[in-house]
């Protein structure tokens, strides 16, 4: 029989599970200066995702951090960091299916909700600022 979790013990084991140190894999980035006359748009962007885990419990998250593009170069390293879904959505938890009051298991896109509700944007994104490129890098 697959492994079952109620709502109450699924919200304990995703602030476990996310007070983790993730992997973290940086997947793609973009950094350029808008120039009119050949008509470049400024944008500035990391995308990645980070893995929290222990055994039989893991949560991904697919994100992008925005450059300000309001400014000059060195504002584009002002980073705003947020869920990005490259699937369906995101974050993903891999694990034993969760019930609800009824005993009907949530969705996928359920869990994925639940997981925002209950983790606060700056603990899953607090691991991402060190991988997140320095403007030296670029210049």
């Amino acid at each position: 029989m697959k492994k079952v979790l109620t709502l109450k013990q699924f919200q304990d084991i995703v602030k476990e599970v996310i007070s983790l140190q993730p992997y973290i894999e940086v997947t793609e980035s973009s950094f350029k200066m808008e120039n009119e006359d050949e008509g470049i748009e400024k944008e500035a962007y990391v995308l990645g995702f980070s893995r929290h885990s222990k055994p039989g419990f893991e949560i991904c998250f697919d994100w992008i951090a925005n450059g300000n593009l309001d400014g000059y170069l060195i504002d584009m390293f002002d980073f705003t960091i947020e869920p990005y879904c490259r699937g369906e959505f995101s974050p993903v938890f891999k694990g034993p299916v969760i019930l609800d009051d009824f005993k009907e298991p949530f969705a996928p896109f359920e869990v994925s909700a639940k997981i925002l509700e209950l983790v606060k944007p700056e603990m899953w994104t607090k691991w991402i600022v060190e991988y997140l490129p320095e403007p030296h890098v670029i210049l």
